[in-house]
């Protein structure tokens, strides 16, 4: 059943991205009905997938808050293909994809690439102190490019959120880094 849902999740978004003829300067006036049940989709699947005991390991929240990120971007994308059907207007500017690739992508890279850095190495399954920050920054930039995209002064803000995105990804990089380059600390091979 699981891999019937992603199959659907699959299909539905590229379904969505081919109808989506603003990139080749077509009208869809009715591109939000994708959008939206793309979103609703997603927004199923993190009710579904989301576990219900009360205390989580912290590297499994992350994934989970990250995963959260996909209903909203179609949310975004739903409200702004219909106001683009409505008005012709790009009322939200660039705010839908910035929460797909920075929200969604950005959040989820933290969380997956940690978990199988932490695992591969032979450290524990832990989110630690390094990813947590970098994954609260990736929150704190995401958020400030979708608002970026309605605000005024918007180089102001790209800037803010350009920085952050640096801020969070050094330290990380720089850690998992020496991780991949030193030996498993529990001496299996690999």
């Amino acid at each position: 059943m699981r891999g019937v849902r992603l199959a659907v999740a699959v299909i539905g978004i590229a379904v969505g991205v081919a109808a989506d003829g603003r990139a080749f300067g077509v009208d869809q006036p009715l591109l939000w009905l994708p959008d939206l049940a793309i979103g609703m989709f997603g927004a199923w699947l993190l009710w579904l997938w989301w576990p219900r005991r009360s205390q989580m390991p912290a590297l499994l929240r992350v994934l989970f808050i990250g995963f959260a990120w996909l209903p909203i971007a179609f949310a975004l994308y739903s409200i702004q293909s219909l106001w683009y059907a409505s008005t012709s207007d790009f009322v939200l500017g660039r705010a839908p994809a910035h929460a797909l690739f920075i929200g969604f992508f950005g959040s989820l890279l933290v969380a997956m690439v940690t978990r199988v850095t932490q695992g591969h190495s032979g450290r524990p399954l832990v989110l630690g102190n390094t990813a947590a920050f970098a994954f609260v920054v990736v929150q704190g930039v995401a958020i400030t490019r979708v608002l970026a995209e309605v605000l005024p002064d918007t180089v102001a803000w790209h800037a803010v959120a350009g920085i952050g995105w640096i801020v969070a990804f050094l330290p990380w990089v720089l850690r998992s880094g020496r991780i991949y380059l030193s030996p498993r600390i529990d001496g299996q091979p690999g």
